[in-house]
């Protein structure tokens, strides 16, 4: 092969030529149409049996302290900075314990289920209502009911033990150990509306119903540093997500306002301690005071030191202020001595240091933080500990800074004491009595002066419990979109178009790869370019074998007319030797060899069609002769016989052309076809006829037609449609090559149109072969 042909061979492989292909796939449309209807009734059916869900979403904002004020007297607190942690409320909002409470208030550990249609649908609010009432039996595997209402009761059926149980009423008491449940109608309801309708009921523990909220509910952020957090919920049943949902939010809203109040109940609690202390103190006063003023008959006290007492008064506020402090320093500090565990300590009872109010504070919120985790996680809870070990810090810190307070105050005390001792040095002229009664009073404005100030203080916490409010502002209760989020069913649609032209494509695609035969011409031109494709001829039918049919005819004058550019230049006026030959046997060559010679006949040429295969011949078979009639091989072996003694005469259709069959086998065809004798009768033969067209055996399994092959003018090759294989195809190429073989065509034989996996065009050629040579015939083929 020269370098022209094969870059003619590589452009054609390397050229995709896309009507091709797709021609492939087309000619089985009614697949396509087939499978995408399948698909498509199966995407109806699948949205029929399931139930959409929707999506249901509430909005709800997180206040801080600012956002939110609790009622103060202390104006400063209004600019006191402080911020939220979203993750902690998105963490609660999610936490077992809210989310138990919800499955407890809405008894969603039951589920109910319509089963009067063919899909099952989960329902919110059946027409009864079913209360378990076995709370204290560990629930291991879900209980499963069958409910069919009746015209004056029930028939409920137990799913796992299969007992029935048909109450004679609407109203069922839950004695049966089998049904441990409570039934009632819904209030304002007639069942008997509801007769013959049938429910399934399921019952879980009330921890795996908790568990299963908490992995269907999504809380999340609405933004970056948004203090507006989303709830969503998916289901079926719209009511019920909605519900979910606003039950969630209320209840945290609820547990929001327990935390605040705890704090005002702890202080209320405290006042009201220190109240009965201070009442009997000033009791004690009073009293002491009116025994000193009886037994020394004092009544008032003269002012003649006037000036003086004015000096003394500043020392006096002074100190009445320090002793104040540092009675309220021993009260704080004994009773965080006296806590037990982490309790709220006593919060702004009149204290002038910042840092011990800030710290009691701070501690009061991380009790809060620590007492919440603690009822819904366990001992080991990392959170747990690093809160308690906060805790701990916390609570040394506030009674080390006390105590620094406290000692702070004694050593002003001692400072202002002295002041006061050398102040008193001036009044040794005063009378002792009035030296008494004015520590006596001082004593009584100091416990009057605390009473007052704690009853302030109480005043405040009584207000705050009463206008306690959440630190939650609801922006939108549940709201569901109308629009399911799933099924999408114009993507459940789209897909089963989509895979329905898929399955078939995949199909036939893996099967055209897989498949290893050619089917046309273009399948040989792919695989070898440099020789030509003369015709292909199409497959017999039986309904073509009946009738007669010129497409066949047409075909083979097709072949008749392209086998002249094949044919090497000769001498003018000798006979054209043509070879008809293939790679294995099968492939039908002297079915061609036949018809062409019999096209050749019609034409008015001389024809003499040669049965060359000595190892497996079948021209006899066309003629009604048998293998052991005398032919090619017995003039070849006997110089005697002349040729024309040998010469069958057939008739087709007034057309006349003349038969040398192969003759009897003989035991070296190899040797018989290298004598000199066949090129002596050769030569004589194409001064005889116009053409002589040789029936070779396949060129495969025997090298019986590469010997002869300097003999032929043209040489036709044939390959059979859907069974010739293609590695056939690039044999016969090299073959064509290496022996230097120029003057070749390819023939495709028994082309079928409508089934070549693909290969559809608007063509058709008939096969209509019939065949009536003589009398004497014992066989019958088809022919044109």
């Amino acid at each position: 092969m020269n370098n022209k042909s094969q870059l003619d061979l590589n452009s054609k492989e390397e050229y995709f030529d896309l009507k091709e292909r797709l021609s492939k796939f087309i000619i089985f449309w009614p697949w396509f149409l087939i499978s995408v209807l399948i698909t498509t009734i199966g995407a109806y059916l699948y949205l029929s049996f399931t139930a959409p869900v929707f999506n249901t979403q509430a909005k709800v904002k997180i206040l801080d302290n600012k956002e939110a004020p609790e009622f103060s007297l202390d104006v400063n607190k209004l600019f006191n900075k402080s911020s939220i942690n979203v993750e902690n409320e998105i963490a609660l909002l999610k936490s077992y314990r809210l989310l138990e409470q919800v499955i407890k208030k809405m008894n969603l550990n039951i589920a109910y289920y319509d089963s009067n249609t063919l899909a099952t649908k989960q329902i919110y609010n059946p027409p009864f209502n079913l209360i378990y009432i076995s709370p204290s039996k560990n629930i291991e595997e879900p209980l499963k009911y069958s409910l069919q209402i009746l015209k004056s009761g029930y028939k409920i059926t137990n799913t796992l033990s299969e007992k029935e149980l048909i109450t004679d009423s609407f109203w069922y008491n839950g004695k049966k150990e089998d049904f441990p449940f409570i039934i009632s109608p819904v209030e304002n309801h007639d069942l008997s509306l509801n007769h013959d309708a049938y429910f399934d009921v399921k019952i879980i523990s009330v921890e795996d119903a908790t568990f299963n909220l908490i992995e269907s509910i999504e809380v999340e952020s609405d933004g970056k540093d948004s203090d507006i957090l989303k709830l969503m919920l998916r289901s079926t049943n719209s009511m019920y997500a909605k519900s979910v949902l606003n039950t969630l939010i209320d209840i945290y809203k609820q547990d929001g306002i327990i935390d605040r109040q705890e704090v005002s109940k702890r202080t209320i609690a405290f006042v009201d301690e220190r109240f009965d202390y201070l009442m009997e103190e000033l009791d004690s006063i009073e009293r002491a005071k009116k025994n000193y003023k009886q037994e020394n008959s004092l009544s008032f006290i003269e002012v003649d030191a006037n000036e003086t007492l004015q000096k003394r008064s500043f020392k006096d506020e002074a100190l009445f202020n320090i002793e104040t402090q540092l009675l309220l320093t021993n009260e704080l500090l004994t009773s965080i001595k006296n806590e037990e565990d982490f309790k709220l300590l006593p919060a702004n009872i009149g204290l002038t240091s910042e840092t011990i109010n800030q710290l009691v504070e701070k501690y009061n919120v991380v009790v809060l933080e620590y007492n919440k985790i603690k009822e819904s996680a366990g001992k080991n809870n990392p959170s747990l500990k690093n809160l308690k070990s906060t805790l701990v810090d916390l609570k040394l810190n506030v009674n080390k800074s006390i105590k620094d307070y406290s000692i702070q105050l004694e050593t002003t005390l001692k400072h202002n004491e002295k002041a006061q001792q050398a102040a008193v040095g001036m009044f040794k002229t005063l009378p002792q009595k009035e030296k008494v009664l004015r520590n006596i009073d001082r004593q009584q404005n100091l416990k009057e002066s605390l009473y007052l100030l704690l009853l302030q203080k109480r005043e405040e916490a009584s207000i705050n419990l009463a206008v306690t409010v959440s630190n939650l502002k609801v922006i939108d209760y549940g709201i569901t979109n109308s629009t399911p989020v799933f099924p999408k069913r114009k993507i459940i649609y789209l897909v089963a178009i989509i895979v329905g032209m898929l399955i078939p494509f995949v199909i036939l695609y893996i099967r055209m790869q897989l498949n290893t035969k050619i089917f046309i011409n273009k399948d040989v031109e792919t695989l070898n370019s440099a020789v030509p494709v003369l015709v292909e001829l199409p497959i017999i039918t039986e309904q073509d074998k009946k009738a007669e049919n010129s497409q066949l005819a047409e075909a083979f004058r097709t072949l008749v007319h392209n086998i002249k550019f094949i044919i090497l230049k000769k001498e003018k006026d000798l006979g054209n030797v043509i070879f008809v030959t293939s790679a294995i046997k099968g492939e039908g060559k002297t079915l061609v060899s036949f018809n062409l010679a019999s096209s050749f006949s019609q034409l008015n040429k001389k024809v003499l069609l040669m049965g060359v295969d000595f190892r497996n011949p079948q021209l006899h078979n066309f003629i009604g002769k048998t293998k052991k009639d005398k032919g090619l091989s017995n003039y070849l072996i006997d110089d005697s016989i002349c040729w024309q003694s040998l010469v069958e005469k057939v008739t087709i259709k007034s057309n006349h052309f003349d038969i040398l069959l192969a003759g009897e086998i003989p035991p070296n065809p190899t040797l018989l076809l290298s004598s000199k004798r066949l090129e002596l009768l050769v030569e004589e033969l194409k001064k005889t006829y116009d053409y002589i067209i040789f029936d070779t055996a396949p060129t495969l399994l025997v090298s019986d037609t590469l010997i002869i092959s300097k003999l032929a003018d043209g040489l036709l090759y044939i390959v059979r449609s859907d069974y010739t294989e293609k590695n056939l195809i690039t044999y016969s190429s090299k073959l064509f090559e290496e022996q230097g073989i120029e003057n070749v065509g390819y023939v495709v034989n028994a082309v079928n149109y409508k089934k070549s996996h693909g290969y559809g065009y608007g063509y058709n050629y008939g096969y209509g072969y019939g065949y009536s040579a003589t009398s004497k015939n014992k066989k019958k083929f088809n022919i044109f």
